[in-house]
């Protein structure tokens, strides 16, 4: 009998590193270009792809990040909304079931846990960008999830926007971090996103879900959870996001929670805690 097949956009990134690794784990072949080997703003592109690898699950990760979008709207309109739409037409063309990542920030600045079912605020031109992407995929594919993660973290010690990595080089080299107290959301271990995923495949139920780990803190408690996860004692300073100016204005809270995901028999992931302690155990050799 033949491999189930899954094909990975955005292949060369943090979290298609980990679903690649889970799906391998559960028997399928697995497919997942870069960016530069698969660009999902050409439609025909992606019908090629999908027509050759005939996957019975595709899960669409690739996107334009939330600065580049500030600079250029147009740009990412193209790659986050029109880029998912090709996927999606491609994947209700082909019989491929969709797995649509998209993002916590879309609930705006007042501090509560948002569910599916609350209505978005759009504050930044990649939430715009991301949302359309939701509603074109609910529009043209069946067979279709919609998974909005928490603050990701996960994959390999090298990728350039390895937070975790990034944290504890800084706590070694520097006498106190600073970090925004100010921003709220619930980090998420993209090894137990991938876990949640398949298990969502497996329940059939194509829906729009919260995917997160349990809990939720600031910026700094974020760092915090890191620097404690190492056993390093450097400590960290809670201070407002205007210490760290950029493009956007992402929103205050990205906290989520999930109201559907138990009618989709799937189980709750660990406490954010549990799931940073389990990832620093995996990678600590490779940085001590």
């Amino acid at each position: 009998m033949s491999k189930k097949r899954v094909l990975i956009t955005g292949g060369a990134g943090m979290l298609a590193t980990d679903l690649s690794r889970a799906f391998n784990d559960c028997g399928y072949e697995v497919s997942a270009p870069s960016h530069a080997e698969l660009d999902v703003v050409d439609g025909a592109a992606v019908d090629v792809a999908l027509s050759t690898i005939k996957p019975s699950v595709t899960i669409h990760t690739a996107a334009m990040h939330v600065d580049p979008c500030e600079a250029d709207p147009g740009a990412a309109q193209r790659v986050n909304a029109e880029g998912s739409r090709h996927v999606a037409e491609s994947c209700d063309r082909r019989g491929s079931e969709l797995v649509y990542i998209s993002t916590c920030g879309l609930f705006g600045d007042k501090i509560r846990a948002y569910t599916e079912t609350d209505e978005v605020v759009l504050k930044t031109e990649y939430a715009k960008s991301k949302y359309r992407g939701e509603e074109l995929v609910r529009q043209v594919c069946e067979r279709a999830f919609v998974v909005r993660p928490g603050w990701l973290f996960g994959g390999e010690t090298g990728h350039q926007k390895n937070f975790v990595v990034q944290r504890f080089e800084e706590a070694r080299q520097k006498e106190v971090l600073q970090s925004a107290g100010d921003k709220h959301g619930c980090p998420t271990y993209t090894g137990d996103l991938a876990a949640s995923i398949i298990a969502l495949l497996e329940s059939g139920r194509y829906d729009t879900y919260h995917l997160v780990n349990a809990g939720q803190c600031t910026r700094a408690g974020y760092v915090q959870g890191i620097v404690d996860a190492f056993g390093l004692d450097t400590p960290v300073e809670d201070v407002d996001s205007s210490h760290f100016p950029r493009p956007a204005d992402v929103p205050d809270c990205e906290i989520l929670e999930s109201e559907v995901l138990v009618q989709a028999g799937v189980d709750p992931m660990p406490h954010w805690t549990d799931a940073m302690n389990r990832y620093v155990r995996s990678i600590r050799g490779t940085l001590l």
